[in-house]
């Protein structure tokens, strides 16, 4: 998914008056890749990368959304999984799973070998990606993101 963080990056240096390296100290990352990133140069922005800088800014998820991701999907899709007989539907009354991985990658749309991937193996999670599983788990922006990275 196509991201803004280099106009997020640029709009807020401008604002809190403050220099490149400066964020970079602040957001523990390279100054190299703060450099890539204020000139749109990565096609790739992780999670913990997109987290560490909102919180450099001190700056609230929801507002940083917006202009990193303007045309992100709220729109999840509904999961109804298949349609069972009578026998499932009385089954069904004794289950209790929710929040799947298959209903994850219905409702956000990202590939359920993605998500296996993310869930099972040593891949991190993009930052659209975890914006997208927070709105499939109704969490408030940014949640998911203060538990995996945050400080304890």
């Amino acid at each position: 998914m196509k991201h803004y963080i280099h106009i997020y990056i640029n709009q807020k240096l401008k604002e809190l008056k403050i220099l490149d390296t400066e964020l970079s100290d602040s957001a523990n990352v390279s100054k190299g890749q703060i450099s890539k990133l204020k000139h749109g140069l990565t096609d790739r922005l992780t999670a913990k990368t997109y987290y560490s800088i909102i919180k450099a800014f001190n700056e609230s998820f929801a507002e940083a959304e917006k202009i990193v991701f303007p045309r992100i999907s709220l729109n999840l899709l509904k999961f109804e999984g298949a349609k069972r007989n009578s026998f499932g539907k009385m089954m069904q009354t004794f289950e209790v799973k929710v929040n799947s991985i298959e209903e994850i990658a219905h409702k956000t749309n990202i590939d359920l070998n993605r998500l296996k991937s993310l869930y099972y193996r040593k891949s991190s999670p993009e930052a659209y990606e975890l914006i997208l599983i927070e709105k499939a788990l109704g969490k408030k922006s940014g949640e998911l993101f203060e538990v995996l990275y945050g400080n304890p």
